[in-house]
């Protein structure tokens, strides 16, 4: 029977690379960083939305103002027509129109004092919001930082499990290897276990004493297998 246990180192720092390409993408800094990017975009959002809003309020001002001026532009010119008209019935309905204008005049007046209030209020909220950017840009800077740390770890830890990897892998016989390589391409489980007393290390299932005995009268130049997960097992 082939000695195996070249192979189950093999297979152990391969397991610890998969553990640590896990960990990569589940970094818990990446969470964090995660979660401070979506609050800085909500924050940013709230803030464009805001400069919206004040802006077409500054837009409406603008046209009642406008507005406004027409009014007066026109009360101007029904007050002095209305100096120069004798018929009472003419005189009525100048002095209607200047009624009707600042009544208009008056709304206006109305509705762009709440205008200013309302920009007064997207200003105030402008600025807050914009602390609040301020202090999440922070955020998000320190966890990037603290991701690429973890990041930088984690290569610095492959690079270790490389080595050792490429150390092992070089003793191995290169036909054993790639047997190896393939049987590990097709399973989501190792490909190379213990066997300890009767249980496989990788389905952990117990075999049978007839399939021991069969283990043990293996040629010596046969891999042992289990019988029941298939994987090879370093007896």
């Amino acid at each position: 029977m082939v000695s195996l246990q070249s192979l189950l180192e093999l297979q152990k720092i391969d397991t610890e690379l998969l553990q640590l390409a896990h960990r990569v993408v589940n970094l818990e800094e990446r969470a964090v960083l995660t979660k401070a990017k979506a609050a800085l975009a909500t924050s940013q959002k709230e803030s464009a939305i805001a400069s919206d809003q004040l802006a077409s309020t500054k837009t409406e001002i603008d046209a009642l103002e406008a507005a406004n001026k027409k009014c007066e532009s026109l009360m101007t010119k029904y007050s002095q027509q209305l100096k120069t008209v004798i018929a009472p019935r003419e005189a009525e309905a100048l002095q209607h129109e200047i009624e009707t204008v600042r009544a208009e005049r008056s709304a206006n007046d109305d509705k762009e004092l709440l205008l200013l209030e309302t920009t007064e209020s997207l200003q105030s909220k402008i600025m807050r919001v914009a602390e609040q950017i301020a202090a999440q840009i922070v955020k998000v800077d320190s966890a990037t930082a603290s991701l690429n740390d973890a990041i930088n770890d984690c290569d610095a830890q492959k690079n270790v499990l490389d080595g050792r990897r490429a150390a092992v892998a070089g003793m191995i016989d290169a036909k054993m290897l790639k047997l190896y390589d393939i049987k590990r391409n097709k399973r989501a489980t190792p490909a190379v276990a213990d066997l300890h007393g009767s249980k496989c290390q990788s389905c952990h299932l117990d075999l049978s004493v007839v399939e021991l005995s069969a283990l043990k009268k293996l040629g010596a130049d046969e891999m042992a297998e289990c019988p029941n997960c298939d994987c090879y097992l370093a007896v």
